[in-house]
């Protein structure tokens, strides 16, 4: 593999709780934080391309993120994504050709002690 993009679009992995009263924020994006404290083998770029939850994700995000990929020399994209529309950009985003997508987010923000986000990032 040449290099990885990543895009990030928001969702729980990102997100960041102050306390119990408060809402949630997404913050800034944390995979490049964990690729490089797990001394990954491969060349990565990370593009925050938006911080939504993705209930509120729209075919224009979904669009976007398509034209994103469609321009880029890459041949392989990871994108964190919210959980409850990521089905349906996968769907969105499954036209393109000789392109390795593959998307992942978590239950659980990648900040929590216990969260799943570094096993789904693989």
């Amino acid at each position: 593999m040449k290099q990885l993009k990543i895009i990030t679009t928001g969702g729980t992995i990102d997100k960041l709780y102050f306390d119990d009263a408060s809402e949630y924020k997404i913050g800034q994006p944390v995979i490049g934080e964990l690729l490089h404290s797990f001394n990954v083998a491969f060349d990565f770029e990370v593009l925050s391309l938006m911080k939504k939850d993705s209930l509120y994700m729209t075919d224009d995000d979904r669009e976007l993120i398509k034209k994103v990929i469609e321009k880029s020399e890459e041949e392989h994209f990871l994108i964190t994504h919210g959980t409850d529309t990521m089905v349906e950009t996968a769907n969105y985003l499954s036209d393109l050709k000789g392109k390795k997508i593959v998307l992942t987010g978590a239950l659980a923000p990648a900040k929590f002690q216990n969260s799943d986000a570094i096993f789904n990032i693989g």
